[in-house]
């Protein structure tokens, strides 16, 4: 306690020794001052005073000093001069700006004051008022680096991109430095980044690495921007180009991180595995991930086995986590391996919260359905039909479920179960999403009960959704041509054609319209349907039949 006293005893008197040295500087400097209120001073003498000052940084001071003398000589230009600059010194910039102002109605012209009024200004963020003194002075001095420097941080603090590009140009005119140089085409390149113009900041990033080829920032941004505008394959050229220089584990992570996005992008799955293989090599990267990153693009190679061994292993190591789960429970769809992945989605399901509860239950019912379409394509109707079913007790309202039942009931000919089937799917497709093909298959099922007036119907509902489809338009331009409305058939098959350029049918049923109107336009159909399908019989018929017409 009594030493603690002793420290604050000690400081009491430091501060008041220090006033009182100040008020005798203070009473010294203006002893001068004579009762008649007329200065002892001399000009000479008040500049010399202020200046010594200044030099030594007493900014209060020459504040004291300097509003004394002018209160005064108001007039005294000079002496406002190192106010304003003690004052901007000394952080008081309202003052600074007061006297500043002073001085440059008098001499507008004064470079230093402009400075201190374009600093005072910047301190104060009216950067715009900043700009228009420094404009002024570089007008007077267009060879200054720190004005130019000034003014092109200005123009980038107020956005004002191409003006401060464009300073930042002149800036570089003025450097000897390389390495000056090189930072100020790094700020060029971004500013043409932001300013979307790509090929200036390409130019800018290539200067900076014309003087520092191995700059890991330089080049990793000119990757960054290869990607931006898409061109992948000089980005990747331009990492493996760092894969030659960098030893950073975080950079060295980045550029493999990269270039397996890229390989990915680009679909060279090979390329993707190793650089995936590599970056597991690399302290602090995710390994669990990229096993699974390496598993998908074994199976995107059709590797299936590879990609399911290393799920599995995952499946294990995660205990059954439900991104891994569902993505092996995948693996073993497109491997036909359905039982394998049902069980998958019951280990989910056993363990799911409601809301994960819900979303397996999706999944279920698209293996179901896919299960069903295999089954299908063996032949085996009654299991397809089965699965289809199973599917209903995940999610009785999938549409797709009811359109696959009806696809299975028109192959056994049972065309009016087909049609309640895809009346559901309608139903239950609350987006429209798929009804153009229910659409076109309940047009089949009518067709095949001879209901003409119903698959018209749908032809037309379907052309409502989509107006260019161009089966579609084929499907209603041969029910107009059955009913010998020609003119309809016409307009609406070179429609269809125009939609489907290479829709041999279309082509096909118009050459049969013009047979009897403009043989020659049926005889050009005829030969481009040869030129697309030379098997195609009904054509080299029709058109030897044309053209024997002509010869007799």
């Amino acid at each position: 306690m009594y030493f603690s006293s002793n420290i604050l005893i000690i400081i009491v008197a430091f501060a008041i020794a220090a006033i009182a040295i100040y008020v005798l500087y203070s009473i010294i400097l203006f002893q001068g001052i004579s009762k008649g209120d007329e200065l002892q001073l001399s000009t000479k003498n008040i500049l010399d005073q202020v200046d010594i000052l200044y030099s030594k940084g007493e900014y209060p001071l020459v504040e004291l000093l300097g509003i004394k003398y002018l209160d005064r000589v108001p007039g005294h230009v000079d002496v406002r001069i190192y106010v304003a600059k003690a004052f901007y010194e000394d952080k008081k910039y309202n003052q600074a700006i007061k006297h500043a102002q002073i001085v440059l109605k008098k001499r507008p012209n004064n470079i230093e004051t402009h400075k201190v009024l374009g600093n005072c200004y910047i301190k104060k963020q009216m950067y715009i008022k900043a700009i228009r003194e420094y404009e002024f002075i570089y007008e007077k001095d267009k060879t200054n680096k720190d004005v130019i420097r000034t003014l092109a941080e200005l123009y980038t603090d107020t956005e004002q991109l191409y003006m401060a590009i464009g300073a930042y140009g002149l800036l570089v005119e003025q450097l000897t430095s390389d390495d000056e140089i090189a930072d100020v085409q790094s700020i060029i390149a971004e500013l043409n980044v932001e300013a979307h113009d790509y090929p200036a900041a390409f130019e800018a990033y290539k200067s900076r690495l014309g003087i520092y080829p191995k700059d890991v920032q330089t080049n990793h941004k000119l990757a960054e921007l290869y990607i931006k505008i898409g061109n992948h394959q000089i980005a990747i050229e331009t990492l493996m180009y760092m894969l030659s220089f960098v030893t950073d584990p975080k950079e060295l992570h980045w550029i493999y991180s990269t270039l397996i996005d890229l390989y990915e992008e680009t679909e060279n799955w090979e390329n993707a595995i190793e650089y995936a293989e590599k970056l597991m090599e690399i302290q602090g990267s995710d390994k669990f991930k990229l096993r699974d990153r390496i598993a998908g693009f074994n199976i995107k190679l059709g590797r299936l086995s590879d990609g399911i061994l290393i799920l599995e292993d995952l499946a294990m190591m995660s205990q059954n986590s439900f991104e891994i789960t569902s993505e092996l429970a995948n693996a073993y769809i497109n491997n036909k391996e359905y039982q394998k992945a049902l069980d998958r989605y019951t280990i989910l399901l056993d363990k799911a919260v409601p809301k994960e509860a819900k979303q397996i239950n999706l999944l279920i019912c698209d293996l179901y359905i896919t299960w069903a379409l295999n089954m299908r394509d063996e032949g085996k109707l009654d299991e397809s039909y089965e699965f289809l079913k199973s599917a209903t007790s995940y999610n009785p309202l999938n549409s797709e479920i009811y359109y696959n039942i009806a696809i299975n009931d028109c192959i056994r000919k049972d065309y009016n179960s087909a049609v309640e089937s895809i009346q559901k799917a309608l139903e239950y497709d609350k987006n429209n999403e798929n009804h153009v093909k229910y659409l076109l298959l309940l047009a089949d099922a009518h067709h095949q009960l001879g209901n003409f007036f119903e698959e018209k119907k749908s032809l037309n509902d379907l052309l409502n959704i989509d107006d260019k489809n161009a089966e579609g338009l084929l499907r209603v331009g041969m029910i107009y041509f059955a009913q010998h409305d020609i003119k309809n058939a016409e307009e609406t098959l070179k429609k269809a054609i125009m939609y489907a350029p290479d829709m041999i049918q279309a082509k096909f049923n118009l050459a049969l319209i013009y047979e009897n109107s403009n043989k020659d336009k049926a005889k050009e159909l005829y030969m481009e349907i040869l030129e697309q399908d030379p098997a195609h019989t009904e054509a080299k018929r029709a058109l030897t039949e044309l053209t024997s017409g002509d010869n007799i």
